[in-house]
C-alpha cells in the first residue's frame, strides 16, 4: 500500500473512512468538511467553543477511535473543517464511552462491528447515549440484523452480544447498551444465495415513562396490517421506569421477520423526541409504519438486511482469499458508496450479477404477485484480500 495519504471532501461516509483507513493501514485526510455551512467543520472538539468546528457525532466517534486503539494520531484544523487521520494498532479491550445524544449508538457500533475481530484483545465495551431515535436504525435493529452477519463470517460466536441495559430517547439519552465480541485470526468466505420464506415474525413494543396502554396499541395496529401475510406473529411489550427507562419519555416498535435459511428482516418506528417540531405520531400509527416498513424490506428480500449491506461487503473484502457471494436486494446509494470505498482502499472489485439473469426459472411465472421479492435484486461476488489479525496474541 501506498504511504501516500489518500484525500477525501466532505462530512458524508465519515465513519467508513475511518475505519477503512484503520483496517487498511492508510493515513487519510478529509477537508471541506461542511465549508459552507453556517456553522461548518467538526463540533465540540476544541476548548473554544465560539469557534466553528465538526459535529458532536463526530468528535465522539473519533474519541472512541483512540480509546480503542495504540499510536493512533489525529489532527483536526482550527476551523474545524480538516481531519488528518493517522491510524494505529487496533487494541480493543474493557471499555465505558459517553457516546452524547446527537446520534443513536447504533452509529458508532456500526463502526465498532467492523473492528471488532481484528482487536489485540476481545472487545467488553459500554456505550451510554441514546438507543432509539426517529428516523435512525436502532440498537434493537442491529442485534436482530447486523449480528447474525457478523456470524456468518466469524466461527467462534461464543462471546458475541448486544444487551441494551437501559432504554434512552432524544433529547436526553440515558440509555446503556453492553457489547462483547471475539477475536479471530482470518474471517471465513460465505456463499449465501437462499434466502427462504419467511415463517415467522417477532417484535418488541417498547415504552418509557409512558402507560404500558401504548404498547397494546402499537401491537395491535401492526397486527391488523400483518396477519393477512402470516399468522405466527408474537410481539411483547417492554415497559421501563425510572433509571432504565431512559431520561426522555417515548414509545416506538421494532419488529423482525425470520425465514427458514435464518435470514432476518427487520422494520421499526418510534416516536417523535419531547419538544421537537411537528405532530407527535399516536401508538396506531407507531404501529401501522413499522409493519409497512418490516413489508417493504421484505419485499427486497435478498440474504441480509438493506442496512447490513455494508458489514456484508466489508467482511467479504476482509476474508480469506477465496470467493465468497450474496444475494442482496436494491443496492442502496450507501451500499454503493461503500462498494467505491472498498476499492480505494482495498483495490477490491466486486462481480455484480442481476438475479433474475442468473435464475430465469424464476421469471416464468406470468403473474406478478407470484413472483418473490423484487426484481432488483442482485448475486454479489468476491474474492478477499486475505486480511489477517496481526494484532491478535498468539498462543
Amino acid at each position: 500500500m501506498s504511504s501516500e495519504a489518500l484525500i477525501f471532501e466532505g462530512c458524508n461516509f465519515f465513519r467508513q473512512r475511518i475505519i477503512y483507513s484503520l483496517l487498511s493501514g492508510r493515513r487519510i485526510s478529509i477537508k471541506d468538511i461542511r465549508l459552507k455551512s453556517e456553522d461548518p467543520g467538526i463540533h465540540d472538539i476544541r476548548l473554544k467553543s465560539e469557534d466553528p468546528g465538526i459535529h458532536e457525532q463526530e468528535s465522539k466517534l473519533l474519541s472512541l477511535i483512540e480509546l480503542l486503539t495504540n499510536g493512533t494520531k489525529i489532527h483536526i484544523s482550527k476551523t474545524g473543517t480538516i481531519v488528518h487521520f493517522d491510524p494505529g494498532m487496533i487494541h480493543g479491550g474493557q471499555l465505558e464511552f459517553d457516546c452524547g445524544t446527537a446520534r443513536c449508538i447504533s452509529y458508532f457500533l456500526e463502526a465498532v462491528l467492523m473492528i471488532a475481530p481484528f482487536c489485540k484483545i476481545p472487545m467488553n465495551l459500554t456505550l451510554r447515549g441514546v438507543t432509539n431515535a426517529f428516523d435512525e436504525l436502532s440498537v434493537d435493529a442491529v442485534r436482530a440484523t447486523w449480528l447474525p452477519i457478523f456470524n456468518k463470517f466469524v466461527l467462534n460466536d461464543e462471546n458475541l452480544s448486544l444487551k441494551v441495559k437501559c432504554r434512552g430517547f432524544k433529547p436526553d439519552g440515558g440509555g446503556v447498551v453492553h457489547f462483547t465480541a471475539p477475536i479471530v485470526k482470518t474471517l471465513r468466505p460465505i456463499l449465501r444465495e437462499k434466502p427462504g420464506k419467511i415463517c415467522k415474525i417477532r417484535g418488541l413494543a417498547y415504552v418509557c415513562k409512558v402507560g404500558a396502554s401504548v404498547g397494546h396499541r402499537m401491537i395491535q395496529s401492526a397486527k391488523e396490517t400483518l396477519r393477512d401475510y402470516i399468522s405466527d406473529i408474537y410481539i411483547t411489550v417492554d415497559q421501563r421506569k425510572g433509571v432504565s427507562g431512559g431520561n426522555s419519555p417515548g414509545f416506538g416498535l421494532f419488529l423482525y421477520a425470520e425465514t427458514t435459511e435464518g435470514v432476518y428482516y427487520h422494520g421499526e418506528a418510534t416516536s417523535l423526541p419531547r419538544d421537537s417540531e411537528g405532530d407527535q405520531l399516536i401508538p396506531e400509527e407507531v404501529g401501522q409504519k413499522a409493519a409497512v416498513s418490516l413489508l417493504e424490506e421484505i419485499h427486497r428480500g435478498g440474504c441480509c438486511d438493506l442496512s447490513a449491506q455494508a458489514l456484508a461487503f466489508s467482511f467479504i473484502t476482509l476474508c480469506e482469499k477465496n470467493v465468497s457471494k450474496i444475494l442482496v436486494g436494491p443496492l442502496s446509494t450507501y451500499s454503493v458508496e461503500t462498494l467505491r470505498n472498498l476499492r480505494i482502499f482495498f483495490e477490491q472489485v466486486f462481480k455484480i450479477d442481476e438475479y433474475w439473469k442468473a435464475h430465469p426459472e424464476d421469471e416464468e411465472s406470468e403473474n406478478e404477485t407470484k413472483r418473490i421479492g423484487s426484481r432488483e435484486k442482485a448475486i454479489v461476488t468476491g474474492v478477499g484480500v486475505g486480511f489477517t489479525n496481526l494484532n491478535k496474541i498468539t498462543l
